[in-house]
């Protein structure tokens, strides 16, 4: 054998044994025969990296216990139970479906401002209020004297006293409906209908304090930036759908389908 070829089989087994090297490095767990890499669950979680500690624990451990249960299921022969592989090929076919989906989709299921706004403006009458809402702020304090002095915060701008007094007690702060509050704040504020600072508000809970800062009545239209997501999400869904079915009818056309009713129907054919 030649001084070459020598060479180049000692660089071919430093090859091999840096790439086993660099395999056992990148490999996470094991268990008996089977190996669970990073670059696998990087494929099955994409932002596997990303996660803290605790959840790429926990991710792992629930592979280790399924690949455990899933070992002792073939020893005892299970994979190959008639029904079970039926039930992979079928689980298999509707990811495939899914995944076809998936890719056309990506391509032509893009939603514009124009298709949302459009949309809007011819079905405004679906888009009214079917209760009174406002936006604003609402707290539960123990006393009254404390939802007095938040009251007063609020008029002055004075933010640092107003988180002061409502730190460690119940807020919140969004779009609010008005009937889905307790009688006797919903009571209140039907009677105002305005924006403002109202309360203190008895209740057996304690003092509700109500910042209003915009209000909508009854059956008037939410605003395109209200409803925006939820126009864009209407339209994605009927594309998709449409999309999904002419692919599907286009399809059928180029097709050997068989539907046999009798058999499907339960109809004799004696």
């Amino acid at each position: 054998m030649s001084k070459f070829h020598i060479l180049l089989i000692s660089l071919l087994i430093t090859q091999l044994i840096s790439c086993s090297s660099d395999e056992e490095q990148n490999i996470i767990a094991k268990v008996n025969h089977e190996q669970l890499s990073l670059a696998e669950m990087a494929l099955m979680f994409p932002q596997f990296t990303a996660l803290d500690s605790l959840q790429k624990s926990l991710l792992v451990e629930n592979w280790i216990r399924e690949t455990l249960l899933a070992q002792e299921a073939e020893k005892n022969l299970i994979h190959r139970d008639p029904v079970f592989n039926y039930r992979v090929d079928t689980y298999r076919r509707r990811l495939l479906a899914d995944k076809q989906l998936d890719v056309l989709l990506k391509n032509k299921g893009n939603i514009n401002r124009a298709e949302i706004e459009a949309y809007y403006q011819k079905n405004l009458a679906s888009f009214s209020r079917q209760s009174n809402e406002f936006f604003g702020f609402h707290v539960l304090l123990p006393t009254k004297d404390e939802a007095r002095d938040l009251e007063k915060a609020i008029e002055n701008g004075d933010l640092e006293k107003k988180q002061s007094l409502v730190a460690m007690h119940p807020k919140e702060t969004g779009l609010f409906k008005v009937e889905n509050l307790i009688p006797e704040v919903k009571e209140y504020l039907l009677k105002k209908k305005r924006e403002g600072i109202f309360g203190p508000v008895k209740s057996d809970l304690g003092w509700h304090l109500v910042e209003v800062k915009t209000w909508y009545d009854r059956g008037s239209v939410k605003s395109l930036d209200e409803v925006w997501e939820e126009i864009a999400a209407r339209l994605s869904i009927n594309q998709q759908r449409h999309i999904e079915t002419q692919l599907v009818d286009s399809l059928r056309k180029s097709s050997s389908i068989l539907l046999n009713r009798d058999v499907l129907y339960g109809v004799s054919t004696k």
